[in-house]
């Protein structure tokens, strides 16, 4: 059949589900040219090949050798320094180092933090509540995760502004963004100096022999005789800053976007906040802010009758198998108390998402303080930025406003 997804086109960008559902209907393993890979559409194939042992985590190697081969040293260290990140391992190097990074994520843990992130949300949403405008991602939705996550590392919360200048850079490598042309030597430029940042970072509180913060564990690790490198650590500490504000920035701007949409549903969480709970779980699989999961083939794998040849990219789509009809009653309908709901936007098998629980709580914990903020409020314009990241989906910027100031 024709490709129907150009992942890359401002109309799929804007709004990927037709075209998704149209693939995930006709063709759920189908060949992507754009992408030069293997889209897997349905639930089925994307549960089952998180599990599957033949789809390697390992995306990152083949860039690194190929930055090699054409000698770009500055991108060929960026790649491997991405290596070390837990998300491209496999086993068994896998296991270790996530066993040690499990303890400070466990559902005890992050709802022992409850009351500090809502400290965080009262001290960024007290200067909004009085103002006729504000941006929803950057006054609030990035700097809340931010802030928390250098909580939980132990890094200064005056740092958390630098964060999202590196972030912004390195999310356009990781996420495969097409709309930056010098995306590859801005991603590496952020990844040196998050490097250096964490290095110094490690290097202080190892001297001053500080406790209670992740970092500080981690250190306590190692130096018994753990099985993370400084490397690791170093990059163990990237990565959780990444990941811990990137998905939940984008979790809660798409959240307060399909509220604002559907007002009815916004009427009901209203009505019963209890739903909150509920609300977030039909977030994560209506509009889900970790939008792909990209594998590589260790072998020649046959799934539907098409066959994936070893070394092939394929891109696991959890927002088209989140909406998959022989999985979800009415999947293309946003419904806030639906259940049951299992989505996999958190990722399935040996890598789902350390972070779920605490980006469950943190955006629960946001909008128990949103829902008054957020009833008379609206979109300043139609016309959405969305990110063209592929890996990662959100609104670039959210702009709101009361409806007075719009009648003015």
């Amino acid at each position: 059949m024709k490709n129907t997804f150009d992942p890359f086109a401002p109309e799929i960008i804007a709004n990927p589900y037709p075209a998704l559902e149209r693939l995930r209907a006709v063709e759920p393993v189908s060949w992507n040219e754009p992408l030069r890979g293997w889209l897997l559409t349905a639930y089925d194939d994307v549960k089952a090949a998180q599990k599957d042992r033949r789809f390697s985590a390992e995306r990152v190697k083949p860039f690194t050798s190929h930055m090699a081969a054409t000698e770009r040293p500055e991108l060929e260290r960026m790649g491997t320094l991405l290596n070390q990140w837990l998300l491209f391992r496999d086993p068994p190097a896998h296991t270790p180092l996530r066993r040690l990074l499990i303890d400070t994520f466990t559902p005890r843990a992050i709802n022992a933090l409850r009351p500090r992130i809502g400290e965080i949300v009262t001290e960024l949403l007290s200067p909004l509540s009085a103002r006729d405008q504000f941006d929803m991602i950057g006054d609030f939705a990035f700097p809340m995760p931010a802030t928390v996550i250098a909580h939980i590392l132990g890094v200064p919360s005056s740092d958390v502004p630098k964060f999202r200048s590196w972030s912004n850079d390195l999310a356009t490598v990781i996420g495969n963004s097409r709309q930056v042309p010098d995306r590859f030597e801005r991603g590496a430029r952020a990844l040196f100096t998050l490097t250096d940042y964490f290095r110094s970072t490690v290097l202080q509180r190892s001297n001053e022999r500080k406790k209670g913060a992740l970092v500080d564990d981690l250190i306590s690790a190692r130096e018994a005789g753990g099985p993370m490198s400084e490397e690791e650590l170093v990059a163990s500490c990237i990565l959780i800053l990444f990941a811990g504000h990137e998905t939940t920035m984008n979790l809660i701007g798409n959240a307060t976007l399909l509220l604002l949409k559907h007002r009815n549903q916004l009427a009901l969480l209203r009505d019963d906040p209890n739903l909150v709970s509920s609300m977030v779980e039909e977030v994560l699989r209506y509009e889900c802010a970790a939008f792909v999961i990209v594998r590589i083939a260790d072998e020649d794998i046959e799934i539907g009758e098409k066959t994936i040849a070893k070394g092939d990219r394929v891109f696991l789509m959890l927002g088209a198998a989140n909406r998959d009809p022989m999985h979800f009653d009415n999947p293309e309908s946003f419904d806030i108390r639906r259940n049951p709901n299992r989505h996999l936007s958190f990722g399935y098998g040996i890598h789902f998402c350390i972070g779920a629980q605490l980006a469950r709580v943190e955006a629960e914990v946001a909008f128990e303080y949103l829902l008054p903020l957020i009833g008379d409020i609206e979109p300043v314009s139609e016309d959405l930025d969305w990110d063209d990241n592929f890996v990662l989906r959100g609104v670039k910027s959210l702009l709101l406003r009361r409806p007075a100031v719009a009648a003015a």
